[in-house]
């Protein structure tokens, strides 16, 4: 598969809610990119459907540990890329950013699924 390939399944299976599968088509484009922003745009959004998976199946201290990169990743992460809107994703990383915290004991936290990724 090219990269544009990779990213269109990457983005539909995300949208299918299929974190896992998502994740790992967004780490196979990770592995394809050159350049550093986009690799870092590509790994956020590959840490983000992670920490979906983490959160749905309740394995709690792996999603604190995304927690420790993620705030990082998020500073240079785009509002769009490659004709996707990231708006609503940097929000609910932000926002479970706010409820995960690195280190810890959790004291609450709503299973959240992350938002479509749609066309601008």
């Amino acid at each position: 598969m090219n990269t544009d390939e990779l990213w269109q399944k990457a983005i539909d299976e995300h949208n299918r809610e299929d974190y896992h599968e998502a994740h790992e088509l967004f780490e196979d484009l990770w592995l394809e990119l050159d350049n550093r922003t986009e690799k870092d745009t590509v790994q956020t959004l590959a840490q983000a459907d992670a920490l979906a998976v983490h959160i749905e199946t309740g394995n709690l201290r792996a999603a604190q540990r995304l927690m420790r990169q993620l705030p990082e990743l998020l500073q240079t992460f785009p509002d769009n890329y490659r004709r996707i809107d990231l708006k609503e994703m940097k929000n609910w990383i932000k926002d479970m950013i706010s409820v995960v915290p690195p280190f810890g004991e959790i004291t609450n936290i709503v299973e959240k699924k992350p938002p479509k990724l749609i066309h601008c």
